[in-house]
């Protein structure tokens, strides 16, 4: 997989309806600048009834640019766990039926027959977590996906995934895909049990989301010092943190226009010293995770 990789969720929003060329040339722009990772899920979707409507666009771009040539070197991860419905309500379907029957629809918006990388989206209360892994475990064993991983994992969560799935190069846990940026750090000890076993770390919004990415010159002055010093952007910088953090840190970070992208992927020739990044690092983040769901949390057996 490339260094960073493209968080394809904004393509889908509401405003982008209208600009679907555009989403496309996005992506486009990523794989010719040799991104090789992207990331959807079932639900990054404009409503309720569109469900799968990230996955396709991917599908689509792919299709359109490479043709029928082989496109094995590319990684699309998409996700299944969380559910929408009528009248845009929420929900969770972690059990096997609910993973199975996603993971199929999944498989038929991308145009594939077996997904590069599925990720456990959230846990379902109404499901151990040792029971939501079973069923991710029952997916890889039907050979519908190639590697599984996980998503918003506290670090008890990721154990409990070890256990059931196994850890990476024994067919177990490749990533975890968690919140973290700048503004969100609650997961350095997630982070930190990655590297230790050398599993993908995917951070999502890791400019802190997109209000928040906007406004990192004025919430994080030491960032916007560092990025004077490499006439650099703040948000290149805060990528560049990110990948000096831990070898196993993969951003995800969104984009709807070809720009940004070329913007992504400065932030790999972005060399801080050690000193720089003492600094950013000695920066205190400010948020709490954008979705917070601690009175939701599952059994884990």
């Amino acid at each position: 997989m490339s260094a960073v990789g493209l968080g394809a969720m904004p393509l889908s929003f509401a405003d982008m309806l209208d600009h679907r060329e555009q989403a496309i040339a996005t992506i486009h722009r990523a794989i010719d600048l040799g991104v090789t990772f992207i990331d959807s899920a079932n639900i990054y979707a404009p409503s309720a009834d569109t469900v799968g409507h990230n996955e396709a666009l991917v599908c689509e771009a792919l299709s359109l640019y490479f043709g029928p040539a082989d496109i094995s070197h590319i990684v699309v991860a998409t996700k299944g766990g969380i559910t929408r419905g009528e009248g845009e309500t929420w929900s969770r379907d972690g059990s096997a039926s609910g993973l199975k029957a996603a993971c199929e629809a999944s498989m038929a918006a991308l145009g594939v027959t077996v997904i590069s990388l599925y990720q456990h989206h959230r846990h379902d209360p109404r499901e151990t977590y040792t029971d939501q892994m079973r069923g991710i475990a029952a997916l890889r064993d039907l050979g519908w996906v190639r590697e599984v991983g996980i998503s918003n994992a506290t670090l008890p969560e990721l154990e409990v995934a070890l256990e059931v799935l196994g850890g990476p190069g024994s067919g177990g846990v490749v990533s975890v895909q968690n919140e973290f940026s700048p503004r969100v750090r609650e997961d350095r000890e997630v982070l930190d049990r990655c590297t230790e076993l050398g599993i993908a770390f995917l951070p999502w919004s890791p400019l802190g989301g997109s209000h928040h990415a906007k406004n990192l010159e004025s919430q994080f002055g030491e960032f916007a010092a560092v990025a004077a010093e490499h006439s650099a952007t703040t948000q290149e910088i805060a990528l560049a943190w990110l990948l000096k953090l831990s070898p196993v840190v993969i951003p995800i970070p969104g984009a709807t226009k070809p720009a940004t992208i070329d913007s992504i992927v400065h932030s790999l020739s972005i060399e801080l010293t050690d000193s720089q990044f003492e600094r950013l690092s000695a920066t205190e983040p400010f948020g709490e995770t954008i979705y917070p769901d601690s009175e939701l949390r599952s059994p884990l057996r």
